[in-house]
């Protein structure tokens, strides 16, 4: 099956709808590698059109809803433990990322998302505190991460420290006895979107984090997003760019309306393009994430002055695996 196909497919599916033709086989190892399963057999089942898959398929995407859901159990109770020790200390961290909705959520509701790890961010003065707090619990540093873990979890908690007032529109919010500051519906949007084309480099390197992209529409489904607010917000413009190109391939992808004004910049259309071109045609959208990983290799390159001098076969190594596409995980 044609990887456009696939990709068309799954949308669909994560949209509550099939397509006419599905290749189921190519359809799940998409969703598999974006992390959407769980998410594709939720949308399919809010939609009533679980009985028209077949019964292979569906009984592997309820498998895999399944496990995913025990998993955020766990996780669930995971943050509780993590944010009760916490607050014992006088600390209210601000929930970031997938934490926010499995805080959110009754445990009858749990978000069907895949979470990869808990992200907690504390004011800078707090972190030793917090650190050492969480290291009662049994919280070791993950080797080469920023994160902390236990042996019987199945997720690792980031813990990153913030300046007061870094994050912004921040509300403190009650779940029985715990408190957490959850950041707005607009400030978490722009936190992922910023995060992924920016930090991570997907506006250079045409890349898509789909199962970002279902967070970001759920989010806009879910609660009033101000775009045309939240791009005044960014100044610089790369980054302007960056998310007006997020929020046409939002759209395109799943229909969320956004500000007629996203399609006025040439550059923004154009790396939308790119984007779309090459997760629809792979073999022939080659050159174009070649050149892409190029310009995003010689950026990261330029500020490793400091490894180059350390090893810079270590150097060579990470430039290679940027050129040769390496390190994309869930991305498309």
């Amino acid at each position: 099956m044609r990887a456009g196909s696939a990709l068309d497919a799954l949308v669909a599916g994560l949209r509550g709808s099939l397509a006419a033709e599905v290749d189921w086989q190519a359809v799940i190892a998409l969703a598999n590698h974006t992390l959407v399963t769980p998410a594709l057999f939720s949308s399919l089942a809010h939609a009533g059109e679980l009985h028209r898959l077949p019964p292979d398929v569906r009984e592997y995407l309820a498998f895999i809803h399944d496990r995913n859901r025990e998993r955020n159990l766990r996780l669930k109770a995971q943050l509780g433990e993590a944010v009760a020790a916490l607050n014992r200390r006088g600390i209210v961290p601000v929930l970031l990322k997938g934490a926010v909705p499995l805080f959110l959520s009754p445990p009858d509701r749990l978000p069907d998302r895949i979470t990869s790890d808990l992200d907690l961010a504390v004011e800078a003065c707090e972190l030793a505190t917090a650190e050492a707090c969480l290291a009662e619990l049994g919280y070791r540093p993950v080797p080469n991460d920023r994160g902390m873990a236990r042996p019987q979890d199945v997720g690792v908690l980031e813990l990153r420290p913030c300046r007061a007032g870094a994050i912004e529109d921040v509300r403190s919010t009650r779940q029985g006895d715990l408190e957490v500051n959850v950041p707005s519906a607009q400030s978490r949007a722009l936190h992922w979107i910023l995060h992924d084309l920016l930090k991570e480099g997907d506006y250079w390197r045409g890349r898509i984090d789909l199962r970002h992209m279902h967070d970001l529409a759920q989010l806009a489904d879910g609660e009033e997003i101000d775009w045309t607010a939240l791009r005044a917000m960014v100044s610089d413009r790369t980054a302007r760019n960056a998310l007006d190109t997020q929020l046409l391939t939002l759209h395109h992808f799943f229909g969320t309306r956004i500000p007629p004004t996203c399609a006025k910049r040439p550059m923004a259309r154009l790396q939308h393009w790119r984007r779309v071109f090459t997760a629809r045609h792979p073999v022939f959208g080659a050159p174009l994430r070649f050149a892409g990983n190029l310009v995003w290799g010689t950026q990261r390159l330029s500020r490793a002055r400091e490894l180059a001098q350390r090893d810079p076969v270590d150097l060579l190594r990470r430039a290679f695996l940027i050129l040769i596409n390496k390190g994309l995980r869930s991305k498309i």
